[in-house]
């Protein structure tokens, strides 16, 4: 909040930027614990991959004629289909703060950071802190933007029995992102 306040009291001017695109998630999940009561010793560790639609809206301040500061969010929801390995759907809410090299509209190099809501419905809620690094190039006569991110999941699950001893509860998630800009 206090970086958007400063950037807003820097910026020259500021737009509404928005892209729609596709997604692919890798959501990783590791547990494991031991209960006495419940007879149990569990230790499981899944990757879980889920494709989706995703919008990019982005508000960007900017700070000189070759940088930007941008609010992004990705809202993206997905799924994956099977007869075989089963059906399950992900999501995603990020919020990140970007920071632009080149125009936003344009070619340019970004990185940014925020946070990340979602997952992906048979491995559960991810939730925490994401960096990501992207850009916008050329193709065809066509801009296209590519993104790849990383996020650390810091919330615990709820599953284990009530005695469980020598937990272990990790989340994480990495995805990857192509958008088409839509303009201002």
């Amino acid at each position: 909040m206090a970086a958007m306040l400063f950037f807003s009291q820097h910026a020259k001017s500021q737009d509404y930027y928005h892209a729609i695109g596709a997604a692919y998630n890798i959501g990783l999940y590791q547990q494991s614990y031991t209960s006495q009561i419940e007879n149990i010793d569990y230790s499981g560790t899944s990757a879980l991959g889920v494709g989706m639609i995703v919008y990019k809206a982005s508000l960007a301040f900017e700070m000189s004629r070759s940088s930007s500061f941008a609010v992004t969010a990705y809202p993206g929801v997905g799924g994956y289909m099977s007869s075989r390995y089963g059906s399950y759907i992900g999501y995603q809410l990020p919020v990140l703060g970007e920071l632009y090299f080149g125009d936003v509209d344009d070619a340019n190099f970004n990185f940014g950071a925020g946070f990340f809501y979602g997952g992906i419905s048979a491995g559960g809620a991810i939730m925490g802190p994401q960096v990501s690094v992207g850009g916008q190039f050329e193709f065809r006569d066509q801009l296209v933007g590519l993104r790849g991110y990383y996020t650390l999941g810091v919330n615990k699950s709820k599953d284990f029995p009530s005695d469980a001893q020598n937990v272990v509860d990790k989340k994480s998630l990495f995805g990857v992102s192509i958008h088409y800009p839509l303009g201002q």
